[in-house]
């Protein structure tokens, strides 16, 4: 075999062992079993909103989510709720960046329907 089939085959292979996957497939398990604020829901806050939602005097959002009781109350007044729901490209949907996966905004859901575990 010269080594221009060789190449042919080699690259075959490497298009061959790619694939197409959504996102959704490509997301790593969020929460197991429990949806407890430390095991599982802080991270999800911090990838997705404390980008913004920080403390100090340049933070965009009008409020931070860094500590538990933050997170807690602003599930509670209902605002995080809604707006981590909207439609994407939908007015005041957050993170504004676009809408989470359905498997983090249902994690954070299952959070507050438990209990808001900590």
């Amino acid at each position: 075999m010269n080594s221009k089939n060789i190449i042919i085959i080699a690259v075959l292979m490497i298009l061959g062992s790619c694939t197409n996957d959504k996102q959704s497939d490509l997301e790593a398990i969020v929460c197991v079993d429990t949806f407890i604020y430390s095991d599982c829901i802080k991270t999800i806050i911090e990838e997705n909103c404390t980008i913004c939602h920080h403390s100090g005097s340049n933070a965009p959002g009008p409020f931070p989510l860094e500590t538990y009781d933050q997170v807690r109350d602003a599930a509670e007044n209902g605002n995080l709720l809604v707006r981590i729901q909207l439609p994407d490209g939908a007015n005041g949907i957050m993170p504004q960046t676009g809408k989470m996966t359905q498997t983090k905004i249902d994690a954070i859901l299952n959070w507050v329907n438990e209990g808001f575990l900590e």
